[in-house]
């Protein structure tokens, strides 16, 4: 397997390499004199020693949490959250080697060892090797994650007035299923009126007083109007438990990425101001220089450059950071949320076939099913309504007429029937009808939409974090470049301060970007339980 990497911009690393190599020239950093040889951030190392966490809160002000390694017997818990099942032999570490028949081109031979049995467990091929060799990740386990979250979930629905506009309506579908059921009763209507007044020809002639009418009717059969309303109305309710349980998953997600972003932005911002330190070492070690040789004046001037670059990258990383906590704040309101500060998080792959599994049940696709089957009910309904319908009338008038008797209580029979309505209630039939095959077309591509994104989630997850995995391992040999370049310059006067400050860009870009992918990767793992509907059982552990 061959990589070619990024061109001319390190051509002149892998040659020095190559000479450093075949020469046997070695360096050493014991001078007493030197104090200019200390770097802002340790040298990184190949391989990470197993360790468990403890979480120590800093920074009470920004709620960080800060995970140090603490040595222990135990072991710390696998890449990604597999446990192989077979073949637990190490496999031999991943080794760059320059080809010194082609210096012109940077080209690296990259050896990796046999994860025939991590294939089996999902994990892609720098990960499984990275968990062969018992690489541990420092950082918060999933169960701690999941409570920092849940936490910060839960908070967030107390104060969503989405959230709340949404309970609204779905209690307004539990009065409405009220109403419909009402209509079984016997219904009772009261009513007055005063004495007539007359005039005109006859209007010497008596007349009754005014008095109380009363009506009480009761439906006796409607060919089930009623029954199909209230069974109509009973599904939009479900219908709207189904909205408040999507409205709840969507907002979750924006909580948790939000989360997991403000703790990228976080760890980009830390590498620039270590980039920012750094720079301002060199220039401050260059403005000694110049005072005593001039003619260095101009590398002067380059490092004060790269120095205004480091500054102006950490304080975009510090808007972006700001921007997540303004965002962060708007959800959650002033509830101090411990973000991990740490480079990676225990999060691990999904299972991508379950997930298809169980995207059936994702509430958008419940939601738009009650509906489809609410729109069928209120068309039976509607065509029962244009049929003969039979009650039961009681009514009563205290009313007196002419000779000062009162009319007796009187009960009846009463079909209606609306034989004429110009074609409006067959209307209101195939527009329900329409509504729920309109229903049934969205719950369909509702499913593929919700299944494409997961599959799409699974795949930038495992791309993202196979790619951060890359940038891992080449920021330990860009570190290596850094302090080899610095050395010949600064001791040997071999290299250029360009070369210096190109080693050092080139190494901070390398950190940042194996943060950003780390992280992109866990906000798309996320994406997937949004997708199917379950990460609301997921930070609950039920998943």
């Amino acid at each position: 397997m061959r990589f070619d990497f990024f061109g001319a911009s390190l051509t002149s690393a892998t040659r020095w390499v190559a000479a450093f190599v075949l020469s046997g020239l070695h360096t050493t950093t014991s001078q007493a004199d030197d104090e200019l040889l200390s770097f802002s951030r340790a040298p990184a190392t190949e391989e990470r020693q197993p360790a468990n966490t403890r979480v120590s809160q800093e920074r009470a002000n920004n709620g960080r949490l800060s995970f140090q390694p603490e040595a222990s017997a135990g072991t710390a818990r696998p890449l990604a959250g597999r446990t192989p099942s077979e073949s637990k032999a190490t496999a031999p570490r991943t080794s760059i080697k320059p080809d010194a028949a082609r210096d012109s081109g940077l080209k690296f031979e990259q050896q990796v060892g046999s994860v025939s049995a991590l294939a089996y467990a999902g994990l892609p091929a720098r990960l499984a090797e990275r968990a062969q060799k018992g690489n541990p990740i420092i950082g918060p386990s999933e169960h701690e994650l999941r409570k920092i979250f849940l936490r910060a979930v839960e908070a967030a629905v107390t104060r969503s007035p989405k959230i709340l506009r949404t309970k609204g309506e779905q209690q307004a579908a539990l009065s409405d299923i009220d109403e419909a059921k009402g209509q079984r009763w016997p219904q009772v209507d009261v009513g007055t009126q005063t004495q007539a007044v007359q005039f005109g020809k006859g209007s010497d002639r008596e007349q009754g007083t005014g008095g109380i009418n009363v009506a009480v009717s009761t439906m006796l059969y409607d060919w089930g109007r009623v029954d199909h309303t209230i069974e109509s109305r009973e599904r939009l309710a479900v219908a709207s438990d189904e909205n408040l349980a999507a409205e709840m998953e969507n907002l979750g997600f924006e909580v948790v990425t939000t989360l997991v972003e403000l703790g990228k932005q976080r760890i980009i911002g830390d590498l620039s101001q270590d980039f920012a330190n750094r720079m301002k070492e060199l220039v401050e070690m260059l403005a000694g220089i110049v005072a005593v040789d001039a003619g260095r004046t101009s590398e002067l001037t380059q490092a004060k450059a790269r120095l205004l670059q480091a500054q102006a990258l950490r304080d975009a990383a510090g808007a972006k950071a700001r921007d997540a906590e303004i965002t962060l704040h708007k959800l959650v309101g002033e509830r101090p949320v411990p973000i991990p500060h740490s480079t990676e998080w225990n999060i691990g792959l999904t299972n991508l076939e379950q997930l298809l599994d169980v995207v059936k049940n994702h509430p958008t696709i419940l939601q738009a099913a009650a509906q489809a089957e609410s729109a069928e009910l209120q068309a039976q309904a509607v065509r029962a309504s244009g049929l003969p319908q039979l009650n039961w009338v009681v009514s009563k008038n205290t009313a007196e007429d002419s000779l000062g008797q009162e009319q007796a209580w009187q009960t009846n029979l009463s079909m209606t029937w609306g034989a004429f309505r110009g074609g409006s209630t067959r209307a209101a039939e195939r527009a329900a009808l329409q509504r729920a095959d309109a229903s049934r077309h969205e719950t369909a591509q509702q499913r593929r939409d919700l299944e494409f994104r997961i599959r799409t989630a699974d795949n930038d997850a495992r791309t993202q974090l196979e790619r951060a995995e890359l940038y891992r391992n080449l920021s330990v040999e860009s570190n290596r470049i850094r302090e080899a370049f610095y050395l010949q310059w600064h001791h040997l006067g071999k290299r250029t301060l360009l070369d210096v400050l190109t080693a050092e860009n080139d190494h901070y870009g390398n950190q940042v970007s194996e943060i950003t992918n780390r992280f992109d990767g866990y906000q798309s793992i996320l994406r997937q339980y949004a997708s199917a509907g379950i990460l609301a059982q997921w930070l609950r552990g039920k998943r």
